[in-house]
C-alpha cells in the first residue's frame, strides 16, 4: 500500500514544498485521518476537522522548532499532531499507551505545554513572550484560541497584560461560532457582527479619507481626531482588541489556506501584541458534523462518510441490553422534579450543559437553567446573589472544572455562612480517556478544608436523586450550611443493591455486617466512599464464605463524617480497609485516619484509592484496575488483609 502524502512527511517544513494543490489534498487525506480514529476510538471532533487548513498555514508560516506555538484547550490540535511527527501513531489517540488526546511536550518538543482546561493559552504565552523578550531571544510567540475559551475571564486577563507589556505575541483566534454546547454572551454577539460585516474595513478607510479632507485648524484638528477615534469604534470589527493594546487583523477564512497564509505572513514581521480573527466552520466542511457541532463535539462509533452512529451487531440468539442510566441523567430528572415542587430551584452551568444533564432541564425550564460561558469562577459568585435574594441554586460542574473556582467556592459560599448552595461535581474520579487534565481526583481534598460545606457520594442513581432531595430540604431550614456538594463518577448507575436508607447528615450506613463468628484474628470493615460501595459489593460476594465476616460500610459521608458508627465499629474490628475513586492524599481515606487517631481507636488502616501520580489516559476501567480499584484489585486486597499482616498493598502500573 503506498504511503498517503500524509505519512510521507517528515516536518513540518516539507509542508513549504507542496503546491496550494497538494496541500487542499492533505487538507482531505488530514481529515479522514482524524475522522477514522475518532470513529473508533472517540475524541474531539468537530473542533478539529475545522482547525485543518489553519494549521497547515501556522506551520508553513512559522518554524516551530523556534518559534513557539499554543492551543488553547488542545482539542482542537489534533491537526498540529499529525503535521508534527505524530501520523503514524495517530490510530493510538487517547488510548491507553497510546498518544494523548491533548498537547503534551512528553510526545513531542512542538507542544509546548500540557493542556486541557480553557482559556489558559494566552496567559502562558504571555509569560513565553516576555520570557523570551528578556533573554533576547528572537521567537515568535504564537497562541491558537477559540471563540468559547474566549469567554473565560483569564483569557482577557492575558489580553490586558499582554497589552500592557507590548508583548510580541500573536493571537490566533480560530471563530466557529460554536462552542461544545450552542454560544452564549455577549462577546458571541460581539463576534456575529465582525461575522457578518465584511463591508466594515472599507468604510473605515473612507471615513478616514473624508477626515483628512477637513480644515486644519486646531480646533478642527483636534475634533477631527476624537471624531476619527469615536467612528474608528463604530466601525472596526476589532475595537475591543484594539482598546486592549492588540493590532487587529481579520476577519479571514480560515478554510483558505492561501489567504490565511498571507496573513500571517503580513504580521509575522510586526511587533508588538497582534489578533489575527479567522473564521472556520466546526466540522470544517463536513455535513454531519456541521448540522450537529454537539454531536460530533466527541462522537464515537460513526461511519466515516455520512456519520451515522454504528451499532454493534448482537450474536444470534443474544438479548439487547437495557439502556441503563448515567449518573448525569440520574441528577437531571431529579433536578427537574425539584424544579417542579419549587419554582425557587435555579441551575448553573460553565459552558457544560450537556455534559453535566442541565441540557435536558434547560428544555423543560428553559428560564430557570443558566450556562454563564466558560466561566467557573463567575458561576460561583453568581449563585451567590442568586441565594442571597432568595432562590436556591444548584450549581453543576465536572469536577476538575469547579476547582478552577476553588478561591470562589471559599469567598462567595464559604464565607457567607449560611447560602445552603448546592454543588454537584460530575466526572469525579477517574475519567478515562481525556486523561491528566480531567481527572476528577482532587474535589475531597479541596472542598473539606472548608468549613461550612457537607461532602457526599452517593453509592448508585437511587442515593443521588435522595441525596439531592435531602440537600434541598435542608437548605430549606434555619439550620442550612454553606454549601452541599455532592460527587459523582463518568458512568453508568449500578443497579440498585440495596434500596437508600433515609438520609441524615453525617450517618453512615452498614450495607453488609460482617458474622462476628467468621471474622477470625483479625475482624475487617471496609469504609467505601461512593461509587466504590457497588465494588466492594461485588467483591465480597465474589469471596463467598471466606469473606463471611466481612462488615462493609457505605460512608455516604465524607464530611461531617460518622466518626460515632466508627468507634462502635471499632469494638469489634481490628481492622479498616477504605476505598475511593479519589487521590489518596487528602482524600476520603486521609478522613478516616483523622478520625482513628482523634479518637485513639485500635484499628490498622489501609487505605485504597488514586496513588500520588498523574493519571494518563486510558479507559476508566483500565484506570480503576491500575489503582486497584477495581473488582480484582478490592478482592485482592481484602484477601491479603484477611491472610496476612496489614501493610501497604502494591500495585504496578501496567504496561
Amino acid at each position: 500500500m503506498p504511503a498517503t502524502m500524509l505519512d510521507s512527511l517528515l516536518a513540518p517544513a516539507d509542508l513549504r514544498k507542496l503546491s496550494f494543490a497538494e496541500l487542499t489534498a492533505l487538507a482531505v487525506e488530514m481529515r479522514l485521518r482524524i475522522k477514522e480514529t475518532v470513529s473508533r476510538h472517540g475524541g474531539h471532533l468537530a473542533s478539529n476537522l475545522g482547525t485543518v487548513e489553519l494549521t497547515i498555514a501556522l506551520h508553513r508560516v512559522f518554524d516551530f522548532t523556534s518559534d513557539r506555538i499554543l492551543w488553547d484547550v488542545g482539542h482542537q490540535a489534533y491537526p498540529h499532531k499529525l503535521l508534527t511527527g505524530r501520523a503514524q501513531a495517530f490510530h493510538t489517540n487517547r488510548q491507553q499507551g497510546g498518544i494523548s488526546g491533548f498537547p503534551d511536550p512528553l510526545e513531542s518538543p512542538f507542544d509546548l505545554a500540557k493542556v486541557g482546561h480553557s482559556s489558559t493559552a494566552i496567559s502562558t504565552g504571555v509569560g513565553v513572550a516576555e520570557g523570551y523578550r528578556r533573554q533576547k531571544h528572537r521567537r515568535h510567540t504564537v497562541v491558537v484560541v477559540g471563540d468559547g475559551a474566549l469567554t473565560g475571564g483569564m483569557s482577557f486577563e492575558g489580553l490586558i497584560n499582554a497589552g500592557q507589556l507590548k508583548s510580541d505575541l500573536i493571537v490566533v483566534l480560530n471563530d466557529n461560532g460554536n462552542f461544545i454546547d450552542p454560544p452564549t454572551g455577549s462577546l458571541h454577539t460581539h463576534l456575529d457582527r465582525i461575522r457578518t460585516g465584511t463591508v466594515f474595513t472599507h468604510l473605515h478607510e473612507r471615513f478616514k479619507n473624508a477626515l483628512k479632507a477637513l480644515p486644519r485648524g486646531k480646533y478642527l484638528k483636534r475634533l477631527a481626531e476624537h471624531i476619527e477615534l469615536v467612528a474608528h469604534k463604530l466601525v472596526s470589527p476589532g475595537y475591543i482588541f484594539e482598546d486592549l493594546g492588540f493590532t487587529y487583523f481579520g476577519p479571514v477564512d480560515g478554510h483558505d489556506i492561501a489567504a490565511t497564509e498571507a496573513l500571517l505572513r503580513r504580521v509575522q514581521i510586526r511587533p508588538g501584541p497582534i489578533l489575527i480573527h479567522v473564521h472556520t466552520k466546526k466540522g470544517g466542511g463536513w455535513e454531519p458534523a456541521i448540522a450537529d457541532p454537539l454531536k460530533f463535539h466527541g462522537p464515537k462509533g460513526f461511519d466515516v462518510e455520512t456519520g451515522a452512529p454504528l451499532l454493534a451487531a448482537l450474536p444470534v440468539g443474544a438479548t439487547p441490553v437495557k439502556k441503563v442510566k448515567t449518573y448525569s441523567q440520574v441528577f437531571a430528572d431529579t433536578v427537574v422534579e425539584l424544579m417542579r415542587d419549587d419554582e425557587r430551584v435555579i441551575a448553573i452551568t460553565a459552558a457544560m450543559p450537556s455534559g453535566t444533564g442541565l441540557r435536558t432541564v434547560g428544555q423543560v425550564y428553559p428560564d430557570r437553567m443558566y450556562d454563564v460561558g466558560i466561566c467557573e469562577q463567575h458561576s460561583f459568585a453568581f449563585a451567590e446573589g442568586l441565594a442571597i435574594s432568595g432562590l436556591r441554586p444548584i450549581v453543576a460542574h465536572y469536577s476538575t472544572f469547579a476547582q478552577r473556582g476553588f478561591d470562589q467556592i471559599f469567598q462567595e459560599l464559604v464565607v457567607q455562612r449560611n447560602l445552603g448552595i448546592v454543588l454537584t461535581l460530575d466526572r469525579a474520579g477517574l475519567v478515562g480517556e481525556d486523561g491528566e487534565t480531567h481527572q476528577g481526583l482532587y474535589d475531597i481534598a479541596y472542598t473539606r478544608c472548608f468549613p461550612g460545606l457537607t461532602l457526599l457520594a452517593p453509592k448508585d442513581g437511587a442515593e443521588l436523586a435522595a441525596m439531592l432531595r435531602w440537600a434541598e430540604a435542608e437548605r430549606g431550614s434555619p439550620s442550612r450550611l454553606a454549601g452541599y456538594v455532592i460527587r459523582y463518577p463518568k458512568d453508568e448507575v449500578p443497579e440498585c443493591f440495596a434500596p437508600p436508607a433515609p438520609i441524615a447528615l453525617g450517618k453512615a450506613e452498614v450495607i453488609r455486617a460482617g458474622d462476628s463468628s467468621q471474622a477470625g484474628e483479625r475482624p475487617l470493615m471496609i469504609w467505601a466512599y461512593g461509587a466504590p460501595v457497588r465494588t466492594a459489593w461485588l467483591a465480597l460476594e465474589g469471596l463467598g464464605a471466606e469473606a463471611a465476616g466481612v462488615t462493609l460500610v457505605n460512608a455516604r459521608f465524607a464530611k461531617p463524617f460518622d466518626a460515632a458508627l466508627l468507634a462502635k465499629l471499632a469494638a469489634t474490628h481490628r481492622q479498616v480497609l477504605t476505598l475511593e475513586d479519589h487521590a489518596l492524599q487528602a482524600g476520603f481515606g486521609a478522613v478516616v485516619a483523622e478520625a482513628i487517631a482523634d479518637a485513639d481507636l485500635d484499628l490498622r488502616l489501609t487505605r485504597v484509592g488514586v496513588r500520588d501520580e498523574l493519571v494518563a489516559h486510558a479507559s476508566r476501567d483500565q484506570q480503576l484496575a491500575a489503582q486497584g480499584l477495581d473488582v480484582a484489585g478490592v478482592t485482592a486486597s481484602i484477601r491479603r488483609l484477611l491472610q496476612g499482616p496489614a501493610k501497604a498493598i502494591p500495585f504496578t502500573r501496567s504496561a
